[in-house]
């Protein structure tokens, strides 16, 4: 089946967006590009649409949220505390919160597969790798799409994922990486300085 949407991920430092336009054939000032509202917790038992998720995960205590408190319109308990929620109970527990994760993923001299993350936490807080919390967010992103689009698999659609300029090889291939291990192998990389060139617009 050909594609019908084309779809983009930013995955940024500080948040994640997904964008998309329906192909059709039609003149090509009919192209409507459009963002895609994220469902994600932005408190225990809450689920909100946001056109932004944060790239932030909140690694908490096992008896911290009560059952039923982590449930997303897919899944009851999902692996990861992604987006707001994270953002959110971080703020007030700083040493269980994972941020930046994609900057590691380019820092020179560790195992980016560790679990390094949070790097500040005590021996008792769950630690997660770079590496993992990029198939976080990009497993949320999939996740929501097809809650939305359940008609039109992700993996068959037109992909391209933006990732930070400063993304060294060994970062873009740990990308890449990511998305193959969630299905979406077909995903075009692309550097937001391209995309910004692509736009007309300055770095």
């Amino acid at each position: 089946d050909s594609a019908r949407y084309a779809v983009g991920i930013d995955l940024g430092t500080t948040h994640c967006v997904l964008s998309y336009a329906e192909l059709v054939d039609s003149e090509p000032d009919a192209f409507s590009q459009q963002v895609m509202p994220i469902p994600q917790l932005t408190a225990p038992g809450t689920v909100e649409e946001h056109l932004q998720l944060p790239s932030f995960i909140y690694q908490a205590h096992p008896e911290e949220l009560a059952e039923g408190e982590t449930a997303l319109p897919w899944t009851h308990k999902p692996e990861h505390l992604c987006g707001e929620i994270a953002r959110h109970l971080g703020s007030k527990t700083p040493i269980r919160l994972v941020g930046s994760a994609k900057s590691w993923l380019c820092h020179a001299g560790i195992d980016c597969k560790a679990p390094i993350l949070p790097t500040e936490a005590p021996e008792e807080v769950a630690r997660i790798s770079p590496f993992q919390a990029s198939v976080a967010y990009l497993q949320h992103l999939k996740e929501a799409w097809h809650n939305k689009h359940p008609d039109a698999p992700l993996e068959k659609q037109d992909l391209v994922i933006t990732v930070p300029a400063s993304f060294d090889p060994a970062a873009r291939d740990l990308t890449i990486e990511a998305a193959r291990s969630i299905g979406l192998g077909h995903a075009i990389l692309l550097e937001e300085l391209s995309t910004a060139g692509l736009m007309g617009k300055g770095a």
